[in-house]
């Protein structure tokens, strides 16, 4: 029989949460009354502009400056869009118009609001390409930093941003919000607590039907005037302009994103952070491009997967030419000995294993489910979980203790995206050591952990 977690049990359980590693505590007393933490914005496109009203929701937050290389996103004004960007983007494009309580500045140039003494901490949500970057001279400047996933385009990235801030005293964490999901706190805690088992496999996929078009075939042009191209390219090779690059389809070139970067990081994320795994040991990838036919450069078909250190299997698979539902439930599947674990946003279902030839068992796991409503909503969080993600920041931000998804933990989760897109490029098996971060089974992958920027920009 399948039970049914109640109210009482689940804010129970909620509170225990804390004692496992990562976990986050939003049932904190209002800082509403403290010093409001000032917030320069950098990057206000798609994800820019959602984190942005997150951020202004917040009592404890005061919007200060805004930084984008397109002047519409800069002075928010939808009018001023380009109507193409409009046509062939749709809701990717924000819809703007925010009314600010206060002045607030606006800068071109990141390095100048990095200059502002007025601003205490920055949201970077620009494309992958420029996270490192920027996240680096934020630090240096003395700002403490939320950084969108994935941290970076390599490895080395990773590696260079966890240096500098071992060197600062500075916040920085990672968006990956589903960290801030209380389903997934409690799903964690449930694992972490051996109740299904061992795990052996743990499983996800995402699907995107883009089937037959994807992001279509373009030929160079100029850029609109109010778009500075050049600065967009940042420390990338420089190439002409394309509509399907810039803005939001970047994430189908691999010199700017992947999909494994963009929605492969979540998934990995959740799987290692819940199995108390850093990154993995070994990984192998398969696919290619089998329907689409579009300027893309990364696969609209790949999987991968990962061995991890304690013995568990971790398979993403990435879509892009069919539609469905994989699991009976949820978006990620944890498969035990003695259950399976199925998760998405708003809930849980866990149901239990039975005996294989030659076993006989004597008692079985009790099935269960969870479904998170406002009504059962533990004090302190939001069903948004980007909006949690936002107030842990802020709270991490006045209190000066460590984010739910600190830089070392988003780096070891964007590990899985480059190893995965290194894997399939290679064809075949490579061997990882997580301590030295460097493949010992190819010597040539490993120069694919980092890529020489263009002039005149430095790491």
């Amino acid at each position: 029989m399948e039970k049914q977690t109640s109210r009482r049990s689940f804010l129970k359980d909620t509170a225990t949460l804390a004692t496992a590693a990562g976990l986050m505590n939003l049932s904190i007393p209002s800082l509403a009354n403290t010093q409001k933490v000032k917030m320069g914005f950098i990057g206000i496109g798609n994800r820019g502009t959602q984190l942005l009203r997150s951020f202004m929701k917040q009592a404890n937050c005061e919007v200060v400056a805004l930084c984008d290389i397109y002047e519409p996103y800069l002075s928010r004004d939808d009018n001023r869009v380009n109507q193409r960007f409009k046509e062939e983007n749709g809701a990717r494009i924000p819809q703007m118009g925010e009314q600010f309580p206060s002045q607030v500045k606006r800068y071109k140039q990141y390095k100048d609001l990095l200059a502002d003494k007025n601003v205490d901490a920055v949201c970077i949500a620009t494309p992958d390409h420029w996270h490192a970057l920027q996240t680096i001279d934020a630090i240096k400047a003395g700002k403490d930093v939320y950084i969108e996933k994935p941290l970076g385009m390599t490895v080395y990235e990773g590696q260079k941003m966890l240096e500098v801030q071992r060197q600062s005293d500075r916040i920085v964490s990672v968006g990956l919000h589903r960290r801030a999901s209380i389903v997934h706190q409690k799903a964690a805690e449930i694992i972490q607590s051996g109740r299904l088992g061992k795990i052996t496999l743990t499983r996800s996929y995402t699907f995107n039907n883009l089937f037959p078009l994807g992001i279509g075939k373009q030929k160079p042009e100029t850029p609109p005037v109010d778009f500075d191209w050049d600065l967009w390219l940042g420390p990338r090779a420089y190439r002409p302009y394309q509509y399907n690059i810039a803005p939001y389809k970047f994430r189908w070139w691999s010199d700017y994103s992947s999909q494994m970067a963009n929605w492969g990081v979540h998934y990995a994320d959740l799987m290692r952070w819940m199995l108390g795994e850093t990154t993995p040991i070994a990984v192998s990838a398969m696919g290619g491009n089998f329907v689409i036919d579009d300027d893309r450069t990364i696969p609209d078909t790949m999987q991968i997967c990962f061995e991890l250190s304690k013995g568990t299997l971790a398979v993403l698979g990435i879509y892009e030419g069919s539609s469905g539902r994989p699991f009976p439930y949820g978006e990620l599947e944890f498969r035990g000995t003695n259950g399976t674990m199925y998760i998405s946003d708003r809930g849980y279902r866990i149901y239990h294993t039975t005996e294989g030839q030659f076993q006989k068992w004597d008692h079985y796991l009790e099935d269960e489910s969870f479904d998170l409503t406002q009504a059962n909503l533990p004090k302190g969080y939001s069903l948004d979980i980007t909006e949690n993600m936002v107030i842990d920041f802020l709270h991490s931000v006045q209190t000066r203790k460590e984010p739910c998804c600190p830089l070392q933990e988003g780096h070891y989760s964007t590990v899985f995206a480059h190893l995965a897109n290194i894997a399939l490029e290679k064809k075949q098996q490579l061997t990882w050591d997580p301590q030295k971060e460097v493949f010992t089974n190819h010597e040539e992958a490993n120069e694919r952990l980092h890529y020489a920027y263009r002039n005149p920009y430095r790491l």
